[in-house]
């Protein structure tokens, strides 16, 4: 399960991103969402005049979901940021689709933050991975989204964020939990054809390029494959549930046989 020290560093990530973004103000010209279909104007109105606190995940969701400019002014988003990321460290959805929640972040300008603002962005990524990774069992025959360690990789992509210090924090965690969700993710995303198969994916390839290399680099795999054949994970792997009619165990040894090769 999460460690009480994960999810205290995610807290803490959380609280300090509503402290260095203060200097955001809440917008008083009209948010940049479509009023004709995406968003209704009380939830503009209230998205403005709200405190930031109170919002509630189905507000972002429409304000994440409508049509937006192309870039992204730096200070509205700066604003609306610390709830989102409180949301997203909850498991709200704020998104139709996790692998884009961030896309408003992404659209800022490049450079946009202060250097204590992007510390605290990067921390909370590091912190958001850490608990993705260590988090308990996916379900019996079904994996959610936000618990999916290469689509919460492609978010923080999308988002803006370095992606090289996550794998490399995945490759280092020793918890077996963090291996479980190797397992999954590659087993079904990856391995077929040997790149990363999903939709959001498709027009990022220097993201599926980054994901394609650390996979395949042999020492990699010859990481992952010492961590599969560990006590710890052997035994959290016979109570791993199925998906669909796949058994975990099939899953296991299909990477297994890929990280050998």
């Amino acid at each position: 399960m999460i460690s009480h020290s994960s999810r205290s560093s995610l807290s803490a990530a959380v609280d300090e991103a509503y402290l260095v973004f203060a200097r955001h103000a809440n917008p008083q010209r009209p948010l940049d969402v479509c009023l004709a279909c995406c968003v209704s104007e009380d939830v503009e109105h209230q998205l403005r005049q709200w405190p930031l606190k109170r919002l509630p995940a189905k507000h972002f969701y429409e304000y994440n979901c409508s049509a937006k400019s192309e870039v992204q002014s730096a200070h509205e988003v700066g604003y609306f940021l610390p709830r989102m990321l409180e949301l997203l460290a909850d498991r709200e959805e704020i998104h139709h689709s996790i692998e884009i929640s961030l896309d408003r972040l992404g659209r800022c300008p490049q450079h946009c933050w202060t250097q204590e603002e992007q510390a605290i962005l990067d921390r909370f990524a590091l912190a958001y991975f850490d608990v993705i990774l260590r988090g308990g069992p996916l379900g019996e025959s079904h994996r959610l989204l936000h618990d999916d360690p290469l689509c919460v990789l492609l978010m923080l992509d999308v988002g803006g964020f370095a992606i090289e210090p996550l794998m490399e924090h995945w490759l280092q965690c020793e918890h077996p939990h963090a291996t479980v969700q190797f397992v999954r993710t590659t087993y079904w995303d990856f391995w077929e054809h040997f790149d990363y198969s999903n939709a959001f994916a498709g027009d990022r390839p220097e993201f599926r390029r980054k994901v394609r290399e650390w996979l395949m680099a042999p020492e990699h795999r010859k990481r992952f494959a010492t961590k599969m054949v560990s006590p710890e994970f052997l035994a959290l792997a016979e109570s791993e549930g199925p998906v669909g009619h796949t058994s975990f165990g099939t899953m296991v040894e299909g990477v297994f046989e890929q990280l050998v090769q």
